[in-house]
């Protein structure tokens, strides 16, 4: 274990020792004795049990693989999905967008094309004034 047991009883004999102070000034000294002795008991307990919990929390995961029994036990427990790397056809069809140009798409997926209202290219000066009046007209 990670905590030997002397920490235990080091805690259980800290305990015993404050609760026999505590009862000392007001019961006999056997009384305060058997407090004493409860108090080391219970806090041995105590001690045992905060290392059993700690030592459960602080335990490293189980790593998958080995035995095909243990596979099938943990199945389910350990999820590991990666996503593929996009950026090459995002950047693909980014460019496909700007220049026009297309290139053959798989039949399956075909993206959506919104129409475009005005060409960034080759702008019109009329339709460039007319459009800042718009805007400065709010």
């Amino acid at each position: 274990m990670s905590v030997p047991w002397r920490w235990n009883v080091g805690l259980a004999g800290l305990g015993a020792f404050l609760i026999f102070l505590a009862s000392l000034s007001n019961n006999p000294l056997t009384t305060s004795l058997m407090r004493g002795l409860y108090a080391f008991i219970a806090f041995g307990l105590l001690g045992f049990f905060f290392r059993v919990v700690l030592q459960q929390l602080l335990r490293p995961a189980k790593t998958l693989g080995g035995d095909k029994e243990r596979a099938e036990e943990e199945r389910g427990i350990v999820l590991d999905m990666t996503t593929p790397d996009d950026d090459a056809s995002l950047s693909q069809m980014m460019k496909e967008q700007w220049t026009g140009k297309e290139e053959p798409q798989s039949a399956g997926f075909e993206p959506l094309k919104p129409p475009r209202l005005v060409s960034i290219d080759d702008p019109n000066p009329e339709q460039v004034a007319q459009a800042i009046r718009r805007l400065n007209d709010d």
